[in-house]
This record gives C-alpha cells, structure tokens and sequence, in this order.
C-alpha cells in the first residue's frame, strides 16, 4: 500500500486511542496516521491537511461519529468514511448511512480495520486516475450532483418525524420516481403489477441504496414525467434489468435484505458512467463503440484504446462522490473484470458480473454479443459458484421480458 496514505482515527477514549496507536503503528508503520480524542479536533487536522482514510468511533460526546462523517462527507467528498459501532448503535447508525462508505461492527480486530482502510485507499487510487478526474472535470456540476438527488441524499442522512415528513414532501415533487421505483418493486414481483405504493413504503421495501440509485437513474434521464413499464425508455429498462437479476441471484443465495438492496445499487448504476462518457466525451465515446464492432472486441478493450479509461471506472468515480459504500463502488468498477478487483473472493461482485453477464446474453443480439466476452470462469470456481452458476443464468432468464419497442431507433441489445 502507498507510503503516502493518510488515516485518520476518533476515538474519545484516550485509553482505546493509545492502544490503536501503538498496534497501528507496529503494523503499518509506512502509513502517515493522525489520532483524535474528538469529532472537532479531527475536524481541525482535516482543515489543516486532508486525509484519504477517516475511521471513527461512533459513540462520543458532543458530536457522535454519524454527524462527523457527514460533515466530512460534505467538506472532503473524496475521503473514504469508516464509521466503528455497536450494535446498540442502530439507529444512530441509519442516521449516518448516506454519509458512510464502511460500517465495522465493535468489538472488531485489527486486521478488519487494515484490511477495510487498505480497500477505500485502494478504491480512492483507482479512482484518482488523471483521465477520470480530467473528464469529470468538463461535466457540468448539475450533471455530477443533481439538485434532486442532492435533496434526497440530504433527507437520508436522518430518520425520525421531521425526515419522514421531508420524504412525503420529495416525493409529492417528483411522483415519477414512486412511479419508476414501483416499476422495478413489480418487475421483481415484490409488490402486485397493479398496486401502487407510497415512496416511503418502496424505500422499505427495495432499500435505501436502490431508492438512491433509482434516483441518480432518473436524474441523469432527465427526470422524465412518464414512468410507463409498457412504454419505458430503452436508457431506463437497460439499469432495471441488470438490477432485477442481481437481485434475484442474491435472493437465490437468501442474503439479507441489506445485502440485496446494494447488490442491486450497484448493478442499477453499473452503466451510468456510459450516459456520462457519451455526454462529456461524444467523439471518442463513438469511436469506442465503432472499434468495438470494427474489431470484434470487448467494450472495455476499446474504452481504454479510444478514451484512456473505461465506462466502469467512471460509474465508481461518480458513485464515489454520490456516497455510495465501499463495497457498491468496487462491485461497479469491476462488474465487468472481478478477477481484476482488490477484495479476493467477493460475493456481492460476482453476483453484480453474473447479472450484467446474463443481461448482455439475453438481449436482443445475446449471442453474437457474448462471443466478445471470455467467461470469468476461475473467478466463478474461486467463489464456489460453479455448480450454481446455469441455475441462475436460468431464473434470470426466465424473469426477463425483452424490450422490443425502439426508441430514437435504437433498440436494446443487452449489457455492454
């Protein structure tokens, strides 16, 4: 790892700071690590020098670790958020989950601490590349950070009455997003196909994460009025597809339903970083696509040729600034390579390329499209997949429904 890295502790117990000190240091003594008794004194060492690491404690008076991380959230967006908690912790907890990219659960060892620092470090490296930050540097800021999604970000940070109140008020602006949100609720006949529930209730049902990825979806479409599943946009069934399998590959494995809800955030924001490429970057991003077809090769292969970078990396890079976790990041920047990704044997990943995997292969032009891609099979054995592997090719296959209906004369063809 970097000798460069910086971490920073908080911790208001100096007892429990001395001793992470010390074991810290022993183990990791290339890494530049501050240690503070408190959010404000913290807050102070970030003004003075930013860090690429913040691991708090969640328990401290006068500012808890939820409000600190929300504030480095908002000052320092780039900083990877560690937030260390007991399970009594809860529902502090739910206030600081949109501000939050990691939760370790207390007691936990050293090696959990490393090891979850190591991964942001790695993920704020990748995600530092000159060429992402030169392309995210020509988009627009209402483009990186909708006003809408701002809001409901904002909202999320919280629970109780007044946030509750905040939440029917959002949704009251903006019923196309109830409406697409309970189009994927029906696709995954979570809900009957012709019952409509409150924007409140789908964000019990789907999970915060979908509910914030559905909503960065609909903002980049450009918030349109009509959310109709018979007459939805090839742009918005492509994410509902991938999102849809993921989900019911994670249901087939009986993860929890947190598991599920960011399994399925990340295979709904998979491809976003392709909306923003063609946006920014429209040449190039056409020329991609040409050598892609010219040369019968994979999307990512010319990517990388024609622009420097490839669409995944960027999805991650923007996911990243949105406040997505750790784990929805890396299973978006490598839904595409696993075998390529810093977490081993992940997995919610696996599940991600699966479901991205079996959509390009259902699509229109399945066929000829899955000839470009090598089957991550090694990945597949490491995760002790193999045998379930046609089990959920099959489910997926038998839950999707083609979009056959063109629009602007482009008619889907599968996952790029």
């Amino acid at each position: 790892m970097s000798h460069n890295a910086s971490i920073i502790f908080v911790d208001d117990d100096p007892y429990v700071l001395r001793g992470l000190r010390r074991r810290m240091l022993s183990r990791r003594p290339n890494w530049k690590m501050r240690f503070y008794e408190s959010a404000q004194q913290a807050l102070l060492g970030l003004e003075q020098q930013p860090a690429d690491v913040v691991i708090s404690d969640m328990r401290m008076p006068s500012m808890d670790g939820a409000e600190f991380l929300r504030i480095v959230a908002e000052r320092w967006p780039q900083t990877s958020r560690i937030l260390l908690s007991g399970f009594a912790d809860e529902t502090a907890i739910q206030n600081g989950a949109a501000a939050t990219h990691h939760f370790l659960a207390k007691p936990c060892s050293d090696s959990n601490i490393i090891q979850v620092a190591e991964r942001g470090l790695i993920m704020n490296i990748y995600l530092r590349d000159p060429y992402l930050v030169n392309l995210l540097s020509i988009v627009p800021g209402h483009l990186i950070w909708p006003m809408t999604f701002r809001r409901l970000h904002s909202i999320l940070q919280f629970s109780g009455p007044s946030s509750q109140a905040e939440l029917t008020a959002f949704a009251k602006d903006h019923p196309a997003l109830t409406a697409l949100a309970n189009e994927l609720a029906q696709r995954e006949q979570l809900i009957p196909g012709d019952s409509h529930h409150s924007f409140i209730k789908l964000l019990e049902i789907l999970g915060i994460e979908t509910i914030k990825a559905l909503c960065v979806l609909w903002c980049e479409m450009g918030q349109p009025d009509n959310i109709d599943g018979k007459q939805i946009s090839v742009d918005l069934h492509r994410p509902l597809v991938l999102g849809l399998m993921a989900a019911e590959i994670a249901r087939l494995r009986n993860l929890e339903p947190n598991s599920v809800d960011q399994i399925r955030a990340a295979a709904l924001l998979c491809h976003i970083g392709d909306t923003f490429t063609a946006r920014a970057v429209p040449d190039k991003h056409t020329a991609s696509r040409h050598l892609a077809d010219v040369d019968n090769c994979d999307i990512i292969s010319a990517e990388i040729s024609e622009m420097g970078f490839a669409h995944p990396a960027v999805s991650a890079c923007l996911c990243a600034r949105w406040g997505f976790s750790h784990q929805i990041i890396e299973n978006i920047a490598f839904h595409h390579r696993p075998e390529a990704a810093p977490t081993a044997n992940s997995e919610s990943l696996l599940i991600v390329y699966a479901a991205q995997y079996f959509a390009r292969k259902t699509g229109i032009d399945g066929a000829a499209w899955a000839q470009k891609y090598d089957l991550a099979g090694s990945y597949i054995t490491k995760c002790g997949a193999g045998t379930e592997w046609p089990v959920w090719e099959q489910a997926c296959a038998e839950k999707h429904v083609l979009l056959k209906r063109a629009r602007h004369g482009a008619i889907w063809q599968g996952a790029s």
